[in-house]
C-alpha cells in the first residue's frame, strides 16, 4: 500500500520566465521557455506522489483559471483533491519565478490568495486522519483562508499519533515566535536550512538552537546543506549524511525534493539516515533540471543519481 501524507496548503501556480538578472526598468530582454506549473508546496506533493505516495491535498485554490489549471495538474498526477476549496469569487497564489540560469539565482514575486476563510469541516477532519503522516510549511502562517485548518489538522494528527513534518522555511522571519512556537511544538520532524535555524530557534544558533528545538517538541532536526548534505540532530547526537556531486542547472524547488524525499522514506520503511541519502539524491536530480512543477525528478532519476555514485540505496 502506498504511504498516504496530508499536504496542508501552499497550492501555488508558479509563471516560470528565465532572465538576466538584474531586472532593470526599461531595459526589455527576450525570455524564451515562460511557462506555468505548480509552484510553493507543489513541488513537494509531485515529488511524493512521483516516488510512490498517495498525496492528500488539504488547502485553498481560486475559482479562477489558475486554480482549475493546478487542479487539473495536480489531479492528472494522482493526487486526492478533495480537500481543496475553491469557492466562487477567490482567486489563486500565483508567483512570478524570475531565474537566471547563468548566475543559478532567482527571484520570487508573489501575490497572496484571497477569498473566505476555509472551514474545518468533518469532511476535512477525515481525511486528515486518513494520513500516514502530515507535511506542512512556514509558508501556510501567510494563507489567511487556512486559520482555521491548520491548527485544526495539527491538533488532529497529535491526538491520533499521525507525526508531523513541519519545513520552517524563509518566510517564518515575517512571524513573531509566539506564531512559530505553537507549529513546532506539535511538530515531530523539523527540516530547514543552515540559515533558517535561527529563524526557527528564536534567533538562537549551533548547539543551543538544537537543544531549544528538541526541548519544545520535534524528535528530529533535519538540516539542509545543498551538495554538502544534510545533517539529523536528536537527542543522541547529530550526524552528517554527505551529498551527491551533480551539475547544477537551477536549484528551485530542490528543498521541497529533498523534503518528499526524505518523508517517503521514512513512511516507506528506512532508518533516517538511509532516508537522508534518497533525499539527498532526489534533490540532486532537482537541481539537474529547469523549473519544478512538472519538471521534478522521476523515480528514475532519482536511482541513477544514487546509482552513478555508487550507492546500493534502491528506490523503494
Amino acid at each position: 500500500m502506498k504511504p498516504r501524507i496530508v499536504n496542508i496548503g501552499d497550492l501555488v501556480i508558479d509563471l516560470i520566465a528565465p532572465v538576466h538578472l538584474p531586472i532593470v526598468a526599461f531595459d526589455h530582454q527576450e525570455s524564451n521557455g515562460i511557462r506555468l506549473e505548480p509552484g510553493g508546496g507543489c513541488n513537494f506533493v509531485l515529488m511524493a506522489q512521483r516516488l510512490g505516495a498517495q498525496i492528500i491535498a488539504v488547502g485553498a485554490v481560486g475559482a479562477d483559471s489558475f486554480g482549475g489549471e493546478l487542479l487539473d495538474i495536480l489531479r492528472a498526477e494522482g493526487v486526492d483533491t478533495r480537500g481543496v476549496d475553491a469557492p466562487p469569487g477567490s482567486t489563486s497564489t500565483l508567483v512570478l519565478d524570475l531565474i537566471d540560469l547563468a548566475q543559478q539565482k532567482h527571484v520570487f514575486i508573489g501575490g497572496v490568495a484571497t477569498g473566505p476563510v476555509m472551514a474545518y469541516s468533518p469532511a476535512i477532519d477525515a481525511l486528515v486522519a486518513e494520513g500516514q503522516a502530515l507535511f506542512c510549511q512556514g509558508y501556510n502562517l501567510h494563507e489567511k483562508r487556512l486559520v482555521e485548518v491548520l491548527p485544526a489538522a495539527l491538533d488532529r494528527a497529535v491526538a491520533n499519533g499521525i507525526p508531523v513534518y513541519f519545513d520552517s522555511g524563509p518566510t517564518i522571519r515575517h512571524f513573531g515566535y509566539d506564531q512559530i512556537l505553537p507549529l513546532i511544538q506539535r511538530t515531530t520532524c523539523l527540516m530547514m536550512t543552515e540559515e533558517e535555524l535561527p529563524l526557527a530557534a528564536d534567533g538562537r544558533s549551533g548547539a543551543e538552537a538544537y537543544a531549544f528545538l528538541l526541548a519544545n517538541g520535534p524528535e528530529m532536526v533535519v538540516v539542509k546543506q545543498g551538495p554538502a548534505g544534510c545533517t539529523l540532530v536528536t537527542a543522541e547526537g547529530s550526524q552528517s549524511v554527505p551529498g551527491f556531486r551533480v551539475a547544477v542547472k537551477d536549484t528551485v524547488g530542490a528543498g521541497d525534493c529533498f523534503d518528499a524525499a526524505f518523508l517517503y522514506g521514512r513512511l516507506s520503511g528506512l532508518e533516517p539516515v538511509q532516508a537522508a541519502r534518497l533525499a539527498n539524491a532526489t534533490g540532486a536530480a532537482s537541481v539537474q533540471k529547469v523549473g519544478a512543477g512538472r519538471a521534478v525528478p522521476t523515480r528514475a532519476e532519482v536511482q541513477a543519481v544514487l546509482d552513478q555514485a555508487g550507492d546500493d540505496l534502491r528506490v523503494l
